[in-house]
């Protein structure tokens, strides 16, 4: 099970690990406290430890409460809180060394700060603070405790690569976004052209069949013909667009049964029969091989209609164990071909569905006719 961009074994183990490091460190501070030299007490230097202890944890949790919103205008402020809470902290190291707790509140608030700020200012912060742990180890006459300033140099390399593996993860997933936006866009976008060339594309056949009867010789009759072909074309391809607008909402139909109404679409518009032979058993595909095999036999009766009028066509669907095979072919073209305007981009929208879910399209000539084959896995 996946939440957010972690699964839930994930989030749980983030859970149990800071849990268990929260639980760490106040054990550990509370010990050292208790330990410290001076101890915490009411007046002299334990005092000091005590005020600057009270001090630290408000400068500190209120600076991560502050600016914990991302992008907050509050969000300056909380660092501030925080440098406030290094600072106090960093006094507190001074006063009491050893077991004060003032360099683990320091490592807390620098940790958020690093991975606040840009870059450059986070490598700045973690050279001063380096600096200063050593300058304060020195003036107070305790040396420099090498451990801790390794400490507080592998806290700063580890919050900017933290913060840089952060900012590629976003990235990343911003990518991702935006690749899944335009794969949706090419998807609308075939869906638009599979529909309006096979409508708009059959009915500028039949308007202008009818233009050049009633230019010539003025046969009414057949004009009015290829008129009503048009119209017919017309309503179904409304009936497509609401198909297809189901389609994109995930109602994918079943190929035959739409493979079927193509095909006395394309016997009522041309009075050319198209043959439909199903093999295998017939069996739900998924979505995407579903919708691109009844866009490919769409298409491919489309472009028979514009490029081999009077041609007879023949529709294969082929159910196989793992893949579905569809074959559509005619016989070539008996009538004048009309010169119509533009071009499509009928074959290319074609391969590019097959291919986008690892099918195959295969189109060229056989005998007079063309032939179209697509074979995606399902």
């Amino acid at each position: 099970m996946k939440i957010g961009s972690f699964t839930l074994e994930e989030r749980l183990v983030r859970t149990i690990a800071i849990t268990v490091a929260l639980i760490w460190g106040a054990v550990a501070y509370f010990r050292g406290l208790l330990h410290s030299t001076p101890a915490p007490a009411l007046h002299g230097e334990g005092l000091a430890v005590v005020l600057l202890n009270a001090a630290t944890f408000a400068l500190l949790g209120a600076g991560l409460w502050v600016g914990r919103p991302k992008g907050s205008r509050w969000c300056r402020i909380g660092n501030a809180l925080l440098l406030g809470a290094m600072g106090t902290s960093l006094s507190l190291y001074a006063v009491a060394p050893h077991g004060g707790g003032g360099y683990f509140f320091s490592m807390v608030a620098m940790w958020v700060l690093l991975m606040r700020m840009p870059a450059r200012w986070g490598v700045a912060l973690g050279g001063a603070t380096v600096i200063a742990v050593g300058a304060l180890g020195e003036a107070y006459g305790h040396g420099p405790d090498y451990g801790l300033l390794a400490a507080f140099v592998g806290l700063t390399l580890g919050a900017l690569a933290s913060r840089q593996s952060a900012q590629a993860q976003e990235a990343a997933r911003r990518a991702e976004a935006s690749n899944a936006v335009l794969a949706e866009r090419s998807h609308i976008a075939r869906e638009i052209h599979d529909i309006l060339a096979h409508s708009l594309s059959a009915q500028i056949v039949h308007l202008e069949g009818a233009r050049l009867l009633l230019s010539r010789d003025g046969d009414r009759v057949q004009a009015l013909d290829r008129v009503e072909r048009a119209r017919n074309l017309a309503k179904s391809g409304l009936d497509e667009t609401r198909r297809a607008l189901a389609t994109l909402r995930g109602e994918v139909p079943e190929p035959k049964e739409v493979i079927a109404e193509l095909a006395e679409e394309f016997y009522a518009s041309t009075g050319r029969p198209c043959d439909v032979q199903v093999t295998g058993v017939p069996r739900e595909l998924p979505p995407q091989a579903g919708l691109a095999v009844v866009r490919t036999a769409q298409e491919a009766l489309t472009n028979v209609r514009k490029h081999a009028p009077g041609a007879r066509t023949r529709i294969a669907l082929r159910y196989l164990g793992d893949a579905v095979e569809l074959e559509v072919s005619d016989t070539g073209g008996t009538e004048p071909v009309l010169e119509l305007e533009g071009g499509g981009y009928g074959l290319v929208g074609m391969r590019e569905r097959a291919e986008l879910i690892g099918g195959t399209l295969e189109t060229g000539p056989e005998g007079k006719g063309f032939r179209v084959a697509l074979r995606v896995p399902a």
